[in-house]
């Protein structure tokens, strides 16, 4: 996700490797269920911001959904310039086996940690209010 805040180098580091996570679950459900994927609203305007990586509308109702990698120290949650509107879920995912942003093997895939919905995602992650993907997927009715 595009920010106005923080063009620096090691923020465009972050942002290439929320990039990939990001390109990866989004393509999941795209695939999955392409008939409840919506593009971000910043869809090939990538140098608008959005707080969003895509939408799922399902029975009328749209979801915009998040995808939150680790930060470089390997903990999730947000950071002071995140924007906190126009989310309503927050998905945290990370490339399985990472030990170090330094030592990184992409080619491994991807696993989800779970899911928070936006009131429970800031600086400092509470992990009992992480929902199973599952469990989350059947509340919003996907599956």
């Amino acid at each position: 996700m595009r920010t106005k805040y923080a063009d620096t180098e090691a923020r465009r580091k972050g942002q290439l490797r929320g990039l990939v996570i990001e390109h990866h679950v989004s393509g999941w459900f795209k695939r999955n269920f392409r008939s409840n994927y919506l593009e971000p609203d910043n869809y090939r305007q990538w140098t608008k911001t959005c707080p969003h990586d895509f939408k799922l509308k399902i029975k009328g109702t749209v979801y915009r959904v998040d995808v939150s990698g680790p930060k470089k120290d390997g903990s999730f949650g947000s950071y002071h310039q995140k924007p906190h509107h126009g989310v309503d879920y927050h998905i945290l995912a990370k490339p399985i086996g990472l030990k170090s942003w330094n030592d990184v093997d992409y080619k491994k895939g991807f696993e989800i940690i779970g899911v928070l919905e936006a009131q429970n995602f800031g600086r400092q992650i509470d992990k009992t209010r992480i929902i199973p993907f599952d469990k989350w997927l059947k509340s919003i009715k996907l599956i």
